[in-house]
């Protein structure tokens, strides 16, 4: 019953958008451009409006050389409007202030199954409201910044790794400190043949573990700028999938909305409480069978190397 309910849905859907592509409307739109109009409203992380930001919309058409770019600032209330004439395939919104990272938002009015609206020559919703974050840059420090593809040593194994030293401990390595352990799993074949490929990271000292923080993906800096010694760093494992079976419906991915602050290195008082700890944060975790064969892990992490030091904002 409930693939039935899901088959039906997926024809709705595809039906509305089949006829939302042949009328007229939408379609001169897409041929020769329609009307857009936005308040974009810039605010900060803490919520506060971003009066003088300025802003620069690219509104794209079906080639992007004929396409334009409108430029203003924001009003006292973080607010520009912007307006122009777009096919709706391409529209960009860029967003800077000094002492800010830099924003960008793009958006697609003619998204395959997610087209919108064309009336009187307007793309729909018509004036609509863009929200936009515009971080501020507030205390970047030196941090252990990595961001690489490794050679898997071992298989099918757990293998420590040191975050400070960015290197699988000894023998397998030059790290010191376990901060987590990775295991990959890998079928031995090369990316042609191989069916079966994984990789999972755990924690395993008293008080380890790791907590997701949401990005804010439109910004030049998306990850937390620390991390909250008081969260229960309640994720001891983390998998990910390149192929279980067909590598391209069998993928698990790392997720792709948070990154993963980790607390690690942790020294417990006799009352069992953390008395010192390191945190980090690991912003992608990957894993695939190379031509070389090898697997090859895909890891991009900040450490703090100072005991009990949260700020993870590097410079």
């Amino acid at each position: 019953m409930k693939r039935l309910v899901a088959v039906t849905m997926l024809t709705v859907v595809a039906a509305s958008a089949f006829a939302l592509r042949k009328d007229p409307a939408y379609l001169d739109a897409r041929r020769s451009g329609a009307l857009a109009r936005m308040q974009i409203h810039i605010v900060d992380d803490l919520g506060r409006d971003v009066p003088d930001a300025e802003v620069n919309v690219f509104m794209g058409m079906n080639f992007r050389p004929q396409g334009h770019y409108l430029k203003g600032v924001t009003d006292t209330n973080g607010i520009y409007v912007t307006e122009g004439k777009t096919c709706g395939d391409e529209v960009v919104i860029d967003v800077a202030k000094r002492g800010h990272y830099s924003s960008v938002k793009k958006l697609c009015f003619a998204e395959m199954g997610a087209e919108h609206d064309v009336k009187n020559g307007q793309w729909q919703p018509f004036d609509e409201v863009e929200n936009i974050i515009l971080k501020r840059i507030v205390k970047p420090i030196d941090l252990i910044v990595f961001d690489k593809l490794i050679d898997v040593a071992q298989t099918n194994v757990w293998l420590g790794f040191d975050m400070e030293r960015m290197d699988f401990v000894k023998p397998n390595g030059n790290g010191n400190n376990v901060d987590f352990q990775i295991k990959v799993e890998w079928d031995g074949l090369p990316a042609w043949e191989s069916k079966s490929c994984s990789a999972e990271i755990r924690f395993s000292g008293d008080g380890t573990g790791g907590s997701y923080a949401k990005n804010v993906p439109e910004s030049a800096f998306p990850y937390t700028y620390a991390a909250q010694s008081n969260s229960s760093y309640a994720e001891r494992l983390v998998r990910v999938v390149d192929r279980n079976g067909d590598p391209h419906t069998t993928k698990i991915p790392f997720v792709k909305d948070s990154a993963l602050v980790t607390r690690t290195r942790c020294v417990i008082d006799e009352e069992g409480k953390i008395k010192a700890a390191n945190y980090g944060c690991i912003r992608r975790f990957g894993i695939g069978p190379s031509r070389r064969g090898v697997a090859l892990l895909r890891l991009t992490y900040v450490f703090n190397p100072t005991s009990n030091d949260t700020n993870l904002e590097a410079k």
